[in-house]
């Protein structure tokens, strides 16, 4: 066992109670029995099977046909999508338009072009990128996100090819992925994914009057009933337990609402509804967001929530008010972190995953959410969001009522006032089309905090509905681990670096050591200003012993001061303020300021220190790591970073003045005074103890 290894196992355990360890070994003896258990419906007579209320009725596909007869542009792009499937064309993460051939290899990384071996599925390590590739490239395929382009055009054109292609896939798959062999029997929740997506495509063929094959229909069923029996015994727990545990028990429902196998069915159901009805607040605080502090996995585990519960009700299990007043509280974060252009900033991890491929854009997957809101709850401010543009994957899940509820809902601009998510921990200014987020909260969630980011008092703004600072993204998953590293790492975030290290440790791609903990101080608001101060502890658990305090005022006039104070055992101390900025963005170093322009609009950027400090811009370095940003999995483009360091042995001060509305005149720092010239007038900010 190589030592990286080991170690991994060592931090892993490090992070684990007792009673979880004796969980996963208990665990690890119950896959011999359901190893042996290969539960199958061989001798089943498939005209036996009773199928429960699929979403959609014979009606809704034909408005489906007649919306999308309606938007041209969607219907071509569609089309042309699903040609592409038909010539085994696919395209995600880093690939475009990759030819797999006539016979799909499940197995294999088609970006490294690595086939996994077909082994028993606890014998393979799908961490390990020299075997295996990126894993994430060989699950994305097998999620069959593919099959819903098919589906569309199938109702559309009514072209059996469409069809046909989903029959000769799925019974491809089945007979190249015997139950439980291969890295594909590996996670219940790409199981779960895979499963409503063939969900998807049998109802909706059964729908439309296509007979699939009885020889294709036993199998199709036989693994299906295989895959709920895996899902069912391989429930993520303990440290393990967060979107992957939602995931999987939206598969569960799924299974359990639309194939009737007897009582089994009932069992799946029923567990799978107590699963999410108890996450709903275990994974969600009450303002609303999501406890792993990543919105990429906000918006997922939001979209199994709606699907799931809308299959439950269509089976006649009644959704409770007080859960689904959960989930208007969930999309309503989406309305406070989104601009009037769906920017939302990239906080925490994000894998480009979707719960079902009618729509694979995460700016339109908040739109779509927003629709969601819309249809559920009349909600005007969503439907402003969404400049009355209804999506297909709402037509979908909610048939021809998604338009006459969408149409009956009459826009309204939201209000422009800054909220505090007390639970979570963001406060988010936003007055004047100024909209700026300060992280304030957790690292993330559970022990292991898998998803979070080194991110502690992070700022990111939006003026005029267009991004200036940034978070960088993700990238990298199990794959590249320097990249993977840097990008949650705090080199890649808006605040303070010390020393070279995370505020946090890191234990593993997806997990955390020491966590650096954030402590709020004070809270101003009024009229004219917020003022915001925080600190955290994450450099004093570590060896560099420093504490860094931020503070936050925002002058509603339309600029930002942000004050970092570090405070030192005496000794030497490297200190970075990264600034990262939206890739569209071109800076420009005047005397004294930084001139910051996208398209028509420009912010300034003043930056002092009490200590004798250099700041260079960065784009697209390597060695170190700095200047990029990453808009989808895999994939990473050069942007600008401004960069401070100082290297002192005192306690010190960044002073950072933003300017949003291009009015300030002038600003220094002298005595630990401010001075900030506007319209010929001086105001002056003593920052001797506090920003005052």
């Amino acid at each position: 066992m190589k030592q990286s290894k080991l170690q991994w196992y060592v931090n892993r355990l490090s992070v684990m109670g007792l009673p979880e360890i004796t969980h996963r070994v208990f665990s690890k003896s119950k896959e011999f029995c359901v190893v042996s258990s290969k539960k199958n419906l061989e001798n089943y007579d498939v005209s036996l099977i009773n199928y429960g209320k699929f979403l959609l009725e014979e009606k809704d596909l034909q408005a489906i046909t007649i919306f999308y007869n309606y938007n041209n542009n969607l219907k071509a792009k569609i089309i042309d999508k699903a040609n592409s499937v038909l010539n085994h064309e696919f395209s995600f993460f880093n690939l475009n338009k990759v030819n797999t051939g006539e016979n799909i290899k499940w197995n294999m990384d088609y970006s490294t072009m690595k086939s996994c071996p077909v082994n028993l599925y606890n014998k393979l390590n799908y961490r390990d990128s020299h075997i295996i590739g990126d894993i994430k490239y060989i699950w994305e395929l097998n999620r069959f996100l593919h099959f819903y382009p098919l589906l569309e055009a199938y109702t559309i054109t009514r072209d059996n090819r469409y069809a046909d292609e989903i029959i000769s896939q799925i019974y491809n798959w089945i007979n190249s992925n015997p139950y439980l062999m291969g890295i594909n029997w590996t996670s219940a929740l790409e199981l779960s994914i895979r499963l409503i997506s063939w969900s998807f495509a049998i109802n909706t063929l059964k729908l439309s009057g296509y007979k699939i094959p009885e020889i294709v229909m036993l199998e199709l069923l036989n693994s299906i009933y295989q895959h709920t029996h895996y899902i069912n015994n391989h429930t993520s727990a303990y440290s393990s337990a967060n979107n992957h545990l939602i995931g999987e028990a939206a598969g569960l429902c799924t299974s359990g609402c639309l194939f009737n196998f007897g009582p089994i069915s009932k069992k799946w159901r029923e567990k799978g509804l107590k699963i999410l009805l108890n996450e709903l607040d275990k994974q969600f605080f009450n303002d609303g967001m999501n406890k792993e502090q990543a919105l990429a996995y906000h918006c997922f585990s939001l979209d199994f929530y709606i699907l799931s519960f809308l299959i439950l009700e269509k089976n006649g299990h009644k959704i409770s008010p007080k859960a689904w007043d959960k989930i208007n509280k969930i999309i309503d974060v989406l309305m406070t972190f989104s601009d009037n252009n769906l920017n939302i900033p990239n906080i925490g991890d994000s894998d480009d995953g979707y719960v079902t491929g009618f729509i694979t854009d995460y700016k339109e997957n908040i739109l779509s959410l927003f629709n969601s809101g819309v249809i559920l709850f009349n909600s005007s401010e969503y439907k402003y969001k969404t400049k009355e543009k209804l999506d297909n994957k709402n037509l979908w899940y909610f048939g021809a009522e998604a338009i006459s509820k969408y149409n009956t809902v009459k826009p309204q601009k939201p209000l422009e006032k800054s909220k505090f998510l007390m639970n979570s921990g963001y406060y988010i200014f936003n007055h004047d089309n100024i909209k700026a987020y300060f992280d304030i909260g957790k690292l993330g969630f559970l022990s292991i905090a898998a998803h979070g980011h080194a991110d502690a008092l992070s700022f990111c703004l939006n003026v005029n509905d267009t991004e200036f600072l940034i978070d960088p993204g993700t990238y990298a998953y199990h794959s590249k681990k320097e990249w993977r590293n840097y990008f949650k790492g705090t080199a890649a975030h808006n605040t303070i670096m010390v020393d070279d290290l995370n505020q946090s440790e890191i234990g593993g791609n997806f997990l955390w050591l020491k966590k650096a903990s954030i402590y709020l101080e004070k809270m101003i608001s009024n009229n004219n200003l917020e003022y915001i101060r925080a600190w955290h502890d994450g450099y004093i658990k570590q060896k560099a012993k420093v504490k860094h305090q931020r503070e936050v005022l925002f002058v509603k006039s339309g600029y930002f001061i942000i004050v970092d104070r570090l405070y030192t055992e005496k000794k030497i101390n490297k200190y970075c303020l990264n600034w990262h900025l939206n890739e569209n963005c071109e800076v420009q170093k005047t005397s004294n300021y930084y001139e910051i322009n996208q398209n028509s609009h420009k912010i300034k950027k003043y930056i002092f220190s009490t200590a004798s400090h250099k700041t260079n811009i960065i784009k697209g370095a390597q060695n170190p790591m700095y200047g990029w940003v990453s808009r989808s999995f895999d994939i990473k483009l050069p942007t600008n970073t401004i960069n401070s360091f100082v290297k002192s042995d005192k306690n010190i001060m960044f002073i950072t003045v933003i300017d949003c509305k291009n009015y300030i005149q002038s600003a220094e720092l002298k005595n630990n005074i401010l001075r900030i010239n506007i319209n010929n007038k001086i105001k002056n900010y003593e920052l001797n103890d506090y920003l005052k």
